[in-house]
């Protein structure tokens, strides 16, 4: 029953996208559920391109934008922001923390690819070199738990990245 109402939501989503107030959101959303079939081969000169022009631009009122509407984003679309946000072209042009944003997505999403954004995780950090406040530390170790609870997540990952975390909170409180 809940794949029925996922299909439906994501088809409703497809023909009747979301507006939001925020051009620079706007044009994120618009660009990823256009490229979406092909973001694999996002090169610079490309899509790659146009994806860092519209994100390179990106300041604290877009991103408190994007987090209080992301429960209208396709987590799918989620997914690809998250993996592009990995790719060193993205990283070499841009300047803001979206290390930061790549854990508040892990955070925000619980129902998917959970194993494919834990796995990046300290990646997305470490690159970012994201200064990451005890309150998003806090939430990113229950996060874990909660997977590692759920079965989500196997023992492997759930203690490396626990001891990631506990590493990154050492470094705040010293």
């Amino acid at each position: 029953m809940m794949n029925i109402h996922l299909i439906r939501k994501n088809f409703y989503k497809r023909l009747f996208p979301p507006k939001f107030e925020n051009e620079r959101v706007q044009a994120l959303y618009n660009f990823v559920s256009k490229n979406d079939n092909n973001f694999e081969h996002w090169e610079l000169d490309g899509l790659l391109t146009d994806f860092i022009n519209i994100i390179r631009h990106y300041d604290e009122k877009d991103t408190q934008h994007f987090f209080d509407t992301i429960n209208l984003w396709n987590s799918y679309y989620l997914v690809i922001i998250s993996d592009k946000f990995l790719d060193n072209r993205v990283k070499s042009n841009v300047t803001y923390d979206f290390g930061n944003i790549y854990a508040k997505i892990f955070l925000l999403y619980e129902n998917f690819d959970s194993y494919f954004l834990i796995d990046n995780l300290e990646i997305a950090i470490t690159m970012y070199n994201s200064k990451l406040d005890k309150t998003t530390l806090f939430d990113l170790i229950s996060k874990i738990n909660l997977l590692h609870y759920k079965k989500l997540i196997t023992k492997q990952q759930y203690n490396y990245n626990i001891e990631f975390i506990k590493k990154l909170t050492d470094e705040i409180s010293s």
